[in-house]
């Protein structure tokens, strides 16, 4: 996937797609609850790297099942 994406309803499609988007919307991305994934970084590549945890439910055995969902803000 080669495009910028703009709006918070098409990043959340190509996410249940198991893409990565990559958005020039920060607003968006906060919209969705992302949060970046190294904050103490505000330039180069790790500062474009943003992050959320998603619940896929419980185990049988009761352990919640995590999973870490990323997007890129092209800066």
């Amino acid at each position: 996937m080669n495009s910028i994406v703009h709006t918070a309803v098409i990043i959340s499609d190509l996410l249940r797609r198991g893409l990565t988007p990559i958005t020039d919307n920060e607003s968006a991305l906060c919209e969705l609850g992302f949060e970046r994934a190294y904050p103490q970084v505000r330039h180069g590549y790790d500062a474009t790297i943003w992050e959320r945890s998603i619940d896929y439910g419980t185990r049988p055995n009761g352990d919640r099942v995590l999973a870490r969902q990323r997007a890129f803000l092209a800066v």
